[in-house]
């Protein structure tokens, strides 16, 4: 029988949840055991993602940057990607939890909890993996993060203290679904220009993926259940879209960090035209889902 969570939402499909709950069981993983720590990231793997991952590609800033200095600059992007989506995780498991209120049929639970045990496995991967890349730069100054992270921690405090459950619900999971969608993307990526399975980033990528597949549909599923009605189902995109453009600032704002660590002379105030300027596919199709997941119709 078709479980529906309030009057008025849509109802719950229970064999999408029964697939979801034995996918999360069968085609999951554990990051101690199933990802191969001895493993490294090759000097000439991070030479090839540069062109396709970096801020500066196109822009002429990068002019005098010689290919260690890209080398290190892709080193550092993986960190920034990997600290910015573990903290995410980490601090939106709170608002994960309290979707367990939202449906008291088991398989909707149950999925809830495969969701936050996820997300826990995934920040413990991506800290281990920003030291495994820090460790093989001897001497670098660290990437800074409190910045990403107390932006995060407050973020989720906000969204916990909106009074309205299908707004806080929206935003929690739009915050989720856009971050899922980056990450699909960086596999992507990876995978197109690091063939070698074994190679560190693409190994932790590729297991990353795999969980967050199954998250942007039940995201998608819950994200409808509580659209909010008439004209304010535009309320959670209009909300989300100065918080999107916030964290993308401050990723974007660690990567001018880091060139400037690496000698180029670049500051802040040219963020907006590197943004519009970089060539780099990976970044260009990440700016396009910020407008996607911020502008597009609710009903979409």
């Amino acid at each position: 029988m078709t479980h529906v969570l309030a009057r008025g939402a849509t109802p719950v499909d229970p064999q999408i949840l029964e697939k979801l709950n034995r996918l999360s069981l069968s085609q999951s993983f554990t990051p101690e055991t199933d990802i191969d720590w001895s493993e490294k990231t090759t000097d000439e793997e991070y030479a090839a993602l540069y062109p396709a991952w970096s801020l500066l590609e196109g822009t002429g800033f990068d002019a005098d940057l010689g290919i260690p200095g890209r080398i290190a600059f892709a080193k550092y992007q993986q960190m920034n990607l990997m600290a910015f989506t573990g903290l995410l995780e980490r601090h939106g498991i709170a608002s994960l939890a309290r979707l367990y209120d939202l449906d008291p049929a088991q398989p909707f639970r149950e999925y809830v909890g495969h969701f936050i045990k996820e997300e826990t496995y995934h920040y413990a991967m991506f800290q281990r993996g920003v030291r495994s890349i820090a460790a093989a730069m001897p001497g670098s100054p660290p990437l800074p993060t409190r910045g990403l992270d107390s932006l995060l921690r407050w973020l989720f405090r906000g969204i916990g203290v909106i009074p309205f459950r299908k707004l806080r619900v929206s935003l929690t999971l739009l915050f989720f679904q856009f971050a899922e969608q980056v990450t699909i993307f960086a596999h992507q990526m990876v995978r197109t220009i690091i063939p070698r399975e074994k190679s560190l980033v693409a190994q932790i990528w590729a297991a990353h993926a795999l969980d967050e597949a199954r998250h942007l549909v039940f995201d998608s599923m819950v994200l409808e259940q509580n659209r909010l009605p008439g004209p304010l189902a535009w309320l959670p995109r209009a909300l989300a879209l100065p918080c999107c453009a916030l964290l993308s600032f401050a990723l974007n704002a660690n990567e001018v960090w880091i060139a400037r660590q690496l000698g180029v002379r670049v500051g802040l105030r040219h963020l907006p035209y590197l943004v519009r300027s970089t060539r780099a596919p990976f970044k260009r199709r990440v700016f396009g889902l910020i407008r996607r997941t911020t502008c597009s119709s609710p009903a979409a």
